[in-house]
């Protein structure tokens, strides 16, 4: 029983300590999504006293000033930017092409040209929205895909900026302390959207939270943000015992009114149940667990292999805007976590109260063990 005592209480000090360094009142963070975040939902996070985090990685450098004043417009409290590391392999361009060929079909239905200008792919200068963030004088960066480089990472020190690393192995989480990360996030199999792999192969991206939090916990003298398949309080206490300084939740608040989700993935989110979702790198290039969908399993079983990030998800793009526009699920790209079956649809400052909740209690000491459900 002391043992357990003793247990509980380093994980709420260690909790304590990681929301004092980065001046926040509870160890709650949105998961930057791209595509669904939305200045008001990493507000939503910060107004409730956890880190809201903007999902910057797609956007232009004048989009990233514009989304962070509004979220100062809604409050004062600390938020993050994340950026996408840009990748260093950079895909098949000789498979786009192949992939553009067997989709042809398809898009003359949807009404979409057959043929994709690849030569008109462009992807926002990294350099650039570097700069826009330190502008902007946000305290608190993630990263995507990778580690700051050590300029970077010299650079945004320097302002006084805490970094986030991610990552989906305890190599790669080694990897992030060596880049000078002040924490890291773990992101587990159960995640929705992305792997954030770097350094490992994809299929070895693919490890449980529970394993990760382990390994990282004995090896990695660093705070450690436990993110996938979070969704309730008492999967959020858990991890915290675990070893977690703090939980990032995504799938969660994915159907709220504050999310930029197409209705047609918030109604099939509310009716998914624990096995709706796959590992698949058809839809944007890199191994992401999405909702299944017949299109994934169509180039599947025509054995038509992805090109690979970030051509496969240029190729896509506007099938999947317009798989939105007209009801397509069997078309849609629809980036959710295995917690999706137990999701409750409600406002994101709901869900967000409720996981703050048991989190606050946790770190005073009135909670004996994971908190009971909601």
């Amino acid at each position: 029983m002391q043992a357990q005592e003793g247990m509980m209480r380093a994980a709420a000090e260690r909790a304590r300590r990681f929301c004092e360094r980065l001046g926040i009142e509870i160890p709650l963070l949105s998961a930057p999504m791209s595509g669904v975040s939305t200045p008001e939902l990493a507000a939503a996070f910060s107004c409730a006293g956890g880190l809201g985090v903007l999902a910057a990685d797609l956007l232009e450098p004048e989009d990233i000033e514009r989304e962070v004043r509004r979220v100062r417009e809604i409050t004062d409290r600390p938020f993050a930017v994340n950026l996408r590391i840009p990748p260093r392999d950079r895909g098949d361009r000789g498979q786009a092409l192949k992939v553009i060929y067997a989709l042809g079909e398809l898009r003359r239905e949807l009404g979409l040209p057959e043929q994709v200008d690849l030569d008109a792919f462009r992807e926002p200068d990294f350099e650039r929205q570097l700069e826009a963030l330190l502008d902007c004088g946000v305290k608190a960066a993630c990263c995507s895909f990778g580690g700051y480089r050590e300029a970077y990472e010299e650079r945004l020190h320097a302002a006084g900026v805490f970094i986030l690393g991610a990552a989906t192995t305890l190599r790669e989480a080694k990897v992030q302390r060596s880049a000078r990360a002040d924490a890291v996030i773990l992101q587990g199999a159960e995640a929705g959207g992305p792997r954030l792999y770097f350094e490992s192969e994809p299929q070895e991206s693919s490890v449980g939270l529970s394993v990760l939090l382990a390994g990282a916990g004995r090896a990695v003298s660093l705070p450690l943000v436990a993110s996938g398949g979070i969704s309730t309080p008492a999967g959020a206490v858990a991890a915290l015992v675990a070893g977690a300084s703090a939980v990032m939740v995504g799938t969660a608040v994915a159907c709220s009114h504050e999310s930029a989700a197409p209705g047609l993935m918030k109604r099939s989110m509310i009716a998914a149940s624990d096995t709706a979702t796959c590992l698949s790198d058809q839809l944007s290039g890199r191994l992401e667990r999405v909702m299944k969908n017949g299109l994934i399993e169509a180039l599947k079983r025509a054995g038509v292999a992805s090109s690979g990030y970030p051509w496969q998800r240029f190729i896509m793009q506007d099938l999947m805007e317009r798989a939105a526009q007209l009801g397509r699920a069997d078309l849609l790209r629809m980036p959710v976590g295995q917690g999706a079956d137990v999701f409750c649809c409600r406002k994101a400052s709901e869900t967000i109260r409720i996981l703050g909740q048991a989190l606050r209690e946790f770190m005073s000491g009135q909670s004996a063990g994971p908190a009971k459900e909601q």
